[in-house]
């Protein structure tokens, strides 16, 4: 899994440490038996969001899964390899928002 979570990310502060979360149990409507694991981390900044990274058996789960995906309000993902990140967010500036996910997609560019 990488170390997708700094503690900032732009003009975002994480609110305690990333956490894994049980495979078992997805926060999102995933199949359990395709993920390998979970870590989700929270931010504070113009506004709030939780960040979640599922680990995944393969680029092509990843990419299945995306096309599948069904659009919710607050709610932004994209796939790298074999990871599916979503970003939930409550009361965000968009211009804010935007650049979180710019850093985080460029944290996943590397993978």
């Amino acid at each position: 899994m990488p170390d997708a979570f700094p503690e900032t990310l732009g003009a975002w502060h994480r609110t305690g440490p990333p956490r894994d979360l049980a495979a078992a149990q997805p926060p999102d409507a995933l199949p359990p038996a395709r993920i390998e694991q979970i870590r989700a981390a929270s931010y504070e900044g113009p506004g709030k969001l939780e960040a979640r990274v599922y680990a995944l058996a393969s680029a092509g789960v990843a990419l299945d899964l995306v096309q599948r995906w069904e659009p919710r309000s607050d709610t932004v993902f994209f796939n790298s390899g074999r990871f599916l990140i979503v970003v939930n967010w409550q009361k965000a500036e968009k211009k804010e928002l935007q650049a979180f996910m710019r850093e985080i997609e460029k944290r996943f560019a590397k993978e």
